[in-house]
């Protein structure tokens, strides 16, 4: 097994439909809601992320982290093009873990798992599929979560579930990875939105405390995720250091700039973060 020293992390692709059906209506005003007044240029959201990809094996990187809304709107075609995309980056499948977002589930609730039984086949032994899922990477462990919902597209929350929780926490309760770093990829970050009930069942995650408490029992664990479109670096406990990491919007690269890619080195099963590879 190749010993991974370096971890790229990038998120928040939002790949369309490169040939919508002939009745685009709903299509239409599916993207145009949920895109925010971006562009919804099909061609340039494609490059980024291939870009994205490329950046982060030329910067050393050992393993790639997607951490969810791969798609627009989480339609068949959508996957099937994230998957062209991704499968022409000459990138090995055993390198990359995904997980889905809220985007990802809006056209249907088994999107994600047609799409790991179908186009992201490829990719399914190391991104999330079943729960308490471990994908060990000799010094890193990556514990890819699913925690997007099946909802409107007027929300963007997603859930942390007791299932999960529980087992996550007995994978990290053994004994031997105690000498590894192990990472919780997730696409929501693992926070509430205080005060702010509304946004918080819009927006937030249900069940962070969850997340919170994985992060205080298991004091190595790290959290690595997206959704918020900009870097963050959270200090959770005592320890002095950052252990919950925000990657920016792919995107919202701008064409004809090195895309943003965050990078992290991995000593003695801790990261560090190293930045992005431009900013």
């Amino acid at each position: 097994m190749r010993r991974v020293r370096r971890i790229a992390h990038l998120s928040d692709v939002h790949l369309l439909d490169p040939k919508p059906p002939r009745t685009t209506s709903r299509y239409k005003l599916a993207t145009g809601f949920v895109s925010l007044s971006r562009p919804l240029d099909v061609r340039a959201r494609a490059r980024k992320l291939y870009r994205a990809v490329r950046t982060a094996k030329a910067a050393g990187a050992d393993h790639i982290v997607i951490s969810g809304d791969l798609t627009e709107v989480g339609s068949d075609a959508e996957f099937e093009h994230f998957a062209e995309v991704l499968g022409s980056c000459d990138v090995d499948p055993d390198d990359v873990t995904l997980v889905p977002g809220n985007h990802d589930a809006y056209t249907t609730g088994d999107g994600w798992r047609r799409a790991l039984a179908g186009p992201l086949a490829r990719y399914r032994a190391s991104s999330a599929s079943e729960t308490g899922k471990l994908v060990d990477r000799g010094g890193v462990v990556f514990l890819p979560v699913d925690t997007s919902q099946f909802q409107s597209i007027a929300r963007s929350g997603g859930e942390f579930t007791r299932e999960v929780f529980e087992a996550i926490d007995r994978r990290l309760s053994d004994p031997a990875l105690r000498d590894v770093a192990p990472v919780l990829v997730l696409h929501h970050p693992p926070f509430g939105y205080g005060k702010n009930h509304v946004w918080q069942w819009i927006d937030g995650l249900r069940g962070f405390g969850r997340a919170i408490e994985l992060l205080t029992r298991h004091p190595r664990l790290h959290v690595l995720h997206g959704h918020l479109h900009k870097v963050v670096d959270r200090i959770i406990g005592g320890l002095g250091r950052s252990r919950v990491f925000g990657a920016p919007a792919t995107v919202d690269d701008r064409e004809g700039v090195t895309p943003r890619v965050r990078l992290y080195d991995v000593h003695g099963g801790v990261l560090e973060s190293v930045g992005l590879v431009a900013t």
